[in-house]
């Protein structure tokens, strides 16, 4: 007699291939059960990546949803995390084509929703500054909030997600070439901020752990542009502390 784990995988796989022999239930009822899998996964597809669905049409989307699935079938009880490997299979499915642009995007559609369930903490101001001499500054280190995500791109991938936040928005300029820019949650709400290149090199330094004068480096940042990026990392409220490094 089979094993209750035996059992079990024996109903998972008859899920996805249905020339695989299943002793649970009848096999006219498991087109029910394969039905209902296809149909959770597809829907927990469309809430993460609705702009991808928007551009390509719902046909389209189900052919991308059905390639997806079957390289990269559900591992978790947890629907949330069905699309984690999304935009590696459009990167690769759509190599070198037209829409090879659509990975880009979802990687912006996925850092949305790694940062719906990152912890928001309460952040430091500018004035946490005075605490350090003027020859402290340089090597100063920021932590910075962990629903944050900083996303580059050869494509004008934030335009295209900030058009599509309206229904029958026009194609964007492919034309327009790189963009980048951030990903977080503030106040519980999701923001996505297109951010002029020294900027996004400059965050991107600090979160990676280099200290504010490596970053200054780093994005070749003036005085004037530093004081700038440092205005905006602490209205942001990206900063949750400031450490010195030894």
């Amino acid at each position: 007699m089979a094993s209750l784990r035996e059992l079990q995988q024996s109903f998972a796989a008859a899920l996805r291939d249905p020339s695989a022999a299943c002793p649970v239930v009848p096999a006219a009822n498991l087109s029910i059960y394969r039905g209902n899998v296809r149909h959770a996964f597809r829907s927990a597809l469309e809430q993460s990546f609705p702009v991808i669905r928007r551009r390509v049409g719902d046909d389209y989307f189900g052919q991308l949803a059905h390639h997806y699935r079957g390289q990269f079938p559900s591992r978790s009880g947890d629907l949330h995390f069905v699309g984690a490997n999304f935009a590696d299979f459009l990167a690769d499915h759509l190599r070198g084509g037209d829409y090879a642009w659509l990975a880009d995007l979802a990687r912006i559609e996925w850092s949305r929703e790694e940062a719906l369930i990152s912890p928001e903490l309460p952040t430091v101001g500018a004035e946490v500054l005075a605490g350090f001499s003027p020859e402290q500054l340089a090597d100063l280190v920021f932590t910075l909030q962990p629903s944050l995500h900083l996303r580059s791109s050869s494509y004008p991938v934030f335009s295209i997600w900030l058009a599509n936040q309206a229904a029958d928005a026009p194609p964007v300029d492919q034309s327009c070439g790189h963009e980048c820019g951030l990903i977080r949650i503030r106040a519980e709400s999701l923001e996505v901020i297109r951010l002029e290149p020294r900027l996004f090199s400059y965050l991107s330094a600090l979160a990676g752990g280099a200290a504010l004068g490596e970053a200054m480096d780093v994005a070749g940042l003036d005085e004037t542009a530093l004081l700038s990026s440092l205005g905006f990392v602490f209205s942001e409220e990206l900063v949750i502390a400031v450490s010195l490094t030894t």
